[in-house]
């Protein structure tokens, strides 16, 4: 097959040069054939024809010398777009052109050094989309492979086991298992639609009452840490997707939660502005260093291994992401062993 296109593609690549080159040579023979015959009909050639001659091999020899331009500096470069394109369709992500620059570094701005960019930057995109779906796929599988290693090892356990006490224990332990798969697939499943850009569907609605019931849901969380609250909310109404934005609140505030130590201390701001709505969270808990600040909303990533117990690394992940969508914009500031903020700016 790859032969066939080979054998397809190389005259289509030269055609246009070998028709140019062809009717010059065509048209040196034509002059060159009228002059022998009028020579040898020793018919006299005044000036004009002699002019007309001479111009006639000037054309040519310039028209040679542009079809090996434009052959060089047109043709090559879309055979070899045409080679490496045939290389990606095939899933080779890999390729690049060489791209043409100024004395100054900077790309060229004609047509051609502009396709050469552009494709190149294409060709990057999708080889790391091909990273981040391979890594996704892996990191899925291993989220996926310890629940249920989990469950069948207790309920192996439960089958031998005649101590009642002993087997609620394993029932709570596969409870809690189903629950993090529970939470898991519906992460994958939000996250897949808003990275597939699924329709925003706003409506107004009160941002501080949406944060009050956040709280009241995880109040069993931070009432069993004893930790204690500090909430400040102004009276804010947005026109936003509230089911998404619910999550939003319901993740930084579990995420508090989970690296504040026992008898901690959370504050909970909403503060509203004349074109924009502040959100804040700051917690007194573990913090991060700059490593893991930088790595906090990508998926699957969980800075405390101690903790990934609690979670499975797409909370924030999908914080970020519902946020980007709508337009918004969080920032983090954090320092190890002196907590986390986490500040989000919502245009009114």
């Amino acid at each position: 097959m790859s032969k066939q296109k080979k054998k397809n593609n190389t005259p289509l690549l030269v055609k246009l040069s070998l028709a140019s080159f062809v009717s010059i040579l065509a048209a040196s023979g034509i002059f060159s054939g009228a002059y022998y015959i009028l020579e040898h009909l020793q018919v006299e050639i005044d000036d004009s024809w002699w002019t007309i001659i001479v111009a006639g091999i000037a054309s040519i020899i310039v028209g040679i010398v542009l079809s090996i331009i434009v052959n060089m500096y047109f043709f090559n470069p879309i055979k070899d777009l045409l080679d490496v394109t045939n290389r990606v369709a095939h899933g080779d992500f890999s390729v690049q052109l060489k791209e043409k620059t100024k004395k100054n570094g900077e790309i060229k701005t004609n047509e051609m050094s502009m396709l050469t960019h552009h494709f190149n930057v294409m060709v990057n995109e999708l080889d790391k989309n091909k990273t981040l779906k391979s890594d996704f796929v892996s990191n899925v599988s291993h989220e996926f492979k310890t629940p249920l290693a989990n469950i069948k090892g207790h309920a192996e356990l439960i089958k031998n086991c005649e101590d009642r006490a002993q087997i609620d224990e394993y029932c709570d332990d596969i409870i809690d298992a189903v629950s993090n798969l529970t939470t898991l697939t519906s992460n994958i499943l939000r996250l897949s639609k808003l990275e597939n850009h699924a329709i925003l569907q706003p409506n107004d609605f009160r941002l501080d009452e949406q944060i009050r019931q956040a709280i009241i849901v995880l109040e069993n969380k931070w009432t069993e840490k004893n930790i204690n609250l500090n909430i400040d909310l102004d009276e804010v109404t947005i026109f936003y997707d509230e089911s998404l934005f619910a999550q939003v609140w319901q993740n930084l505030i579990s995420n508090a939660i989970k690296f504040t130590d026992n008898d901690g201390e959370i504050n909970i701001m909403l503060k509203k502005y004349d074109d924009e709505a502040i959100f804040t969270i700051r917690d007194n808990g573990i913090g991060m260093n700059d490593e893991v600040k930088s790595h906090i909303f990508e998926k699957f990533y969980q800075g405390d291994i101690s903790r990934a117990k609690e979670g499975n690394g797409l909370g924030l992940a999908l914080v970020k992401k519902i946020l980007d969508n709508s337009h918004c914009r969080i920032d983090v500031e954090s320092k190890e062993g002196d907590g986390s903020t986490f500040t989000v700016h919502i245009p009114i």
